[in-house]
């Protein structure tokens, strides 16, 4: 099962991130990076398994913004980061994945839409460094401003719409986790 969540992430991570790439106005960087909006709801209903569909969906997706499979292997830690460090907080604060109230909306905006996409662009930047496609001072002003923003738009307008319709559905399917990391089923008594 956990191999097909992989899968299916990956797939949607990656098509996503096809579309993403019309976006660009900095080098790699778009403007509303839609795999985000995605894969931080993914974390949220698969636990750390669909976490990784962002790892390999951004390798799979590379070329189109310009790079190859192996500077896309460097990207795909950033990336993947954003959705644990958004998914393993949220679930420990036990938020309502439909997001049906404010402290669970506000955390899901803190966590999924602004320090998952922080840190996947603050560690993603230096990519860019050592490529010597930005410089230092480039890459922390202008490119870590369009990376975010692009995140952040992305994962509050779109994510929020997934969580808010698609989790009472998703909930109820064998592929929900309830651990971040197992599916932690239990029978009723």
């Amino acid at each position: 099962m956990q191999i097909a969540i992989v899968a299916m992430s990956s797939a949607i991570y990656t098509v996503l991130g096809v579309f993403a790439a019309g976006f660009t106005i900095v080098p790699g960087v778009t403007i509303f990076y839609t795999p985000e909006a995605f894969i931080m709801p993914a974390a949220m209903w698969f636990g750390v398994w669909g976490a990784l569909g962002a790892f390999f969906g951004t390798i799979l997706f590379s070329p189109f913004f310009g790079y190859g499979y192996l500077i896309g292997l460097l990207f795909a830690f950033p990336d993947m980061l954003s959705a644990l460090i958004a998914g393993i907080a949220l679930r420990k604060l036990n938020i309502d994945l439909g997001l049906r109230d404010k402290r669970s909306f506000g955390l899901w905006v803190l966590f999924a839409g602004t320090l998952g996409p922080l840190a996947e662009a603050i560690t993603g930047l230096p990519v860019y460094i050592w490529n010597g496609w930005y410089t230092v001072e480039f890459a922390y002003t202008y490119g870590l401003a369009v990376w975010f923003v692009g995140d952040i738009t992305a994962v509050v307008i779109i994510g929020t719409i997934l969580m808010r319709v698609l989790s009472k559905y998703i909930m109820k399917t064998s592929l929900y986790h309830k651990g971040f990391v197992y599916r932690e089923t239990f029978t009723e008594k």
